[in-house]
């Protein structure tokens, strides 16, 4: 989980240099790249919430299946542990 949070924290901030990188050398106002880079900021403040939402929910996710097979571990052994001291006495 944490590698995919790495890749993605990477890929982001490689295309956040490389949007103001190409905005800057662009030829336009200094009002017109402002703007863009505005709207490009908003666009990947937007892009960057969607993708921490979507590592909530996977986490959510591997969550209740560790706690699913927490449970059905525990079980498990409840049950071993039940039938040792049935057999012991006996």
């Amino acid at each position: 989980m944490k590698n995919t949070g790495d890749i993605i924290g990477a890929f982001l901030i490689g295309v956040a240099v490389g949007t103001i990188i190409g905005i800057l050398y662009a030829p336009q106002s200094g009002e017109e790249t402002r703007k863009l880079i505005s709207e490009k900021s908003q666009k990947a403040k937007e892009e960057i919430s969607e993708q921490v939402e979507k590592l909530k929910e996977e986490f959510d996710k591997l969550k209740k299946q560790v706690s699913k097979v927490t449970s059905e571990i525990t079980e498990k052994i409840s049950q071993q542990f039940e039938k040792k001291v049935e057999a012991k006495n006996e």
